[in-house]
């Protein structure tokens, strides 16, 4: 295909925008399944399921139906469908009406439509949000006279419950 010069390639997703495109994309089709890591030049465009991760210097678009079990790292993301996983684009996110993100973001735009979610921090920025600390968890058991608390992250440590001391009688 010859492309005179300012020529803009644009393709219509289901949900019927108009969308800018790379020369070429990569589609994962709706009955498809990618395990592993995607590098691409072009945009991809995600009907099926993906697992792993999307790297890309073009697009990456999650489209309605379309599920990534992935970090997403592009210039541009758009998800439509549903991301378990960090994303990172460097120019623009776009989180329409039906689109479901869990994990964290990070862009410096966001465009956040109406009905739809991200649980996960969110970064204005073009550098990914770091890493939080995961929390830690606690257990107890308890015996007489005293309670053993045990964490994730620290040491057992035992806590020990003082008596009063008993009343002496009095001599005389």
């Amino acid at each position: 295909m010859a492309l005179s010069s300012g020529a803009r390639l644009t393709w219509t997703s289901r949900m019927g925008r108009e969308r800018l495109m790379a020369d070429t994309r990569t589609e994962i089709g709706p009955a498809s399944v990618v395990t592993g890591e995607i590098e691409a030049q072009e945009d991809v465009v995600v009907f099926g399921r993906v697992e792993g991760g999307v790297r890309s210097t073009a697009a990456v678009v999650v489209e309605e139906g379309g599920l990534a079990r992935a970090n997403i790292v592009a210039a541009s993301v758009v998800v439509a469908g549903s991301v378990i996983g960090d994303i990172h684009a460097t120019e623009r996110l776009e989180i329409t009406e039906k689109g479901r993100v869990l994990g964290n973001v990070a862009s410096p735009r966001l465009v956040l439509q109406a009905g739809g979610a991200v649980k996960g921090q969110v970064a204005m920025s073009s550098r990914p949000p770091e890493a939080q600390p995961q929390s830690r968890t606690y257990s107890y058991r308890q015996t007489p006279g005293a309670t053993t608390r045990r964490s994730s992250t620290t040491p057992p440590r035992k806590v020990v419950r003082e008596e009063p001391p008993e009343p002496q009688p009095k001599e005389g």
